[in-house]
């Protein structure tokens, strides 16, 4: 009996020691992975890279998913270096059935959320006619990357999915970018119409035919319905219009936004972010900037800050947040007017200044001011290119 105990005993402390260096040794592992994808990116916001690491059938086992096999391949190449032979059972992005399709807004402004569930938090938003890469399903949404490269899932119902034929006569047909801050769509070009939809500005619809003071216009998933003619610019001349933008061009349409409410993930003319607020007013004019202030914050020239900020120019970026052991965390982005005043989105768009000589003088925001940064002339323009035949992301649909 003694002996029995004995041998229950050495068996039970061999597994409990073996299962301590398995769980020690998963630990590693989790810890390399997490060090790698620090190194190629950062930014965790700048890919997929979802995983996890289990101890199954004796072996290390690494599930999850990514969309970049390059980056898939370096991994196991790293962890084998390392000296562990894990076994790969990460999936590459996009699921088989997304390859051969683009995803299509269809509706005037679509939230677009962290999670894929109508309760996870709002990250941003697509609009009307925006192209998006389509990964993968899960509840009703789609796992989705936009033009400015953000991820986010976004409710099926509001993308249209087209494969490379429907794709490519979406392309080819012309466009109209909608100018006004808001309005409808209309069911027919009498004034007994019915609305079909709102729109808001930098929504695009394809376009059929001028009838009266219409334009007839169609929507990604085939909808027709029509739009007065004072409320759009053609591609072509949206960008002849625009193509010589003035620094008191970004600032005058700017100050239109005035009394617009703030909402958190808000990226349309309906109610924005602070960062949704400098993306909305900077794609008026052709610039695809990226969604967050400390995405912004990397792009430009950046601007020596005075106390007179008389280097500063109208339409350049101001940046806020919190320098903690000289690393700086970009929380808020205004937009420069002149003289050290702003415009921005908290609580609602409006007109405040970091001079202490004015009366609208925020005191807050001049003790969290961090940079400045220059957009014109600094970052090229690529907006329209992504409703024509041009567009970049069709190199992804097979």
């Amino acid at each position: 009996m003694l002996r029995i105990i004995v041998i229950f005993i050495v068996i039970t402390v061999f597994f409990s020691c073996n299962n301590f260096d398995n769980r020690k040794n998963i630990s590693k592992v989790k810890a390399l992975v997490d060090n790698f994808r620090k190194q190629v990116s950062p930014d965790a916001r700048d890919l997929i890279f979802d995983t996890n690491v289990i101890y199954e059938q004796e072996k290390f086992v690494l599930k999850g998913v990514t969309d970049l096999p390059v980056i898939k391949e370096k991994l196991f190449k790293f962890l084998k270096t390392k000296g562990y032979d894990v076994v790969d059972s990460l999936n590459v992005l996009p699921e088989q059935k997304f390859k051969k399709y683009l995803g299509i807004t269809r509706l005037s402004v679509v939230n677009l959320r962290a999670k894929p569930r109508h309760t996870s938090e709002l990250v941003t938003q697509s609009l009307m006619g925006m192209p998006l890469l389509i990964f993968e399903e899960k509840n009703g949404f789609y796992h989705v990357k936009t033009p400015e490269n953000y991820y986010a899932w976004i409710a099926a119902a509001g993308v249209i999915l087209m494969d490379s034929v429907r794709l490519a006569n979406w392309l080819k047909l012309p466009k109209i970018i909608i100018t006004k801050h808001c309005g409808k769509v209309y069911d027919s070009s009498n004034q007994n119409a019915c609305t079909l939809s709102d729109f808001v500005l930098n929504d695009v619809f394809g376009f059929v035919q001028i009838q009266d003071n219409y334009a007839q216009v169609a929507y990604p998933d085939g909808r027709t319905g029509y739009i007065k003619n004072d409320s759009y610019l053609t591609l072509r001349d949206y960008k002849e219009k625009y193509l010589h933008a003035t620094n008191e061009d970004i600032t005058d349409a700017a100050v239109h936004y005035s009394g617009i409410p703030y909402l958190w993930g808000g990226t349309s003319t309906k109610a924005l972010d602070c960062s949704g607020f400098v993306k909305n007013v900077y794609a008026q004019f052709g610039y695809n900037l990226p969604r967050d202030a400390s995405q912004q914050v990397k792009i430009g020239k950046k601007i020596l800050i005075t106390d007179d900020f008389s280097d500063l120019q109208a339409g350049d970026l101001l940046f806020f947040g919190v320098n903690k052991n000289a690393v700086e965390k970009i929380t808020h982005v205004a937009l420069h007017l002149s003289n050290g005043r702003m415009i921005h989105a908290t609580g609602e768009v409006k007109i405040e200044s970091l001079n202490k000589n004015d009366a609208d003088f925020n005191s807050d925001r001049y003790k969290t001011f961090l940079q400045a940064r220059r957009i014109i002339g600094y970052v090229e323009r690529d907006f329209v290119s992504y409703y024509t035949p041009q567009c970049p992301m069709l190199k992804f649909v097979k």
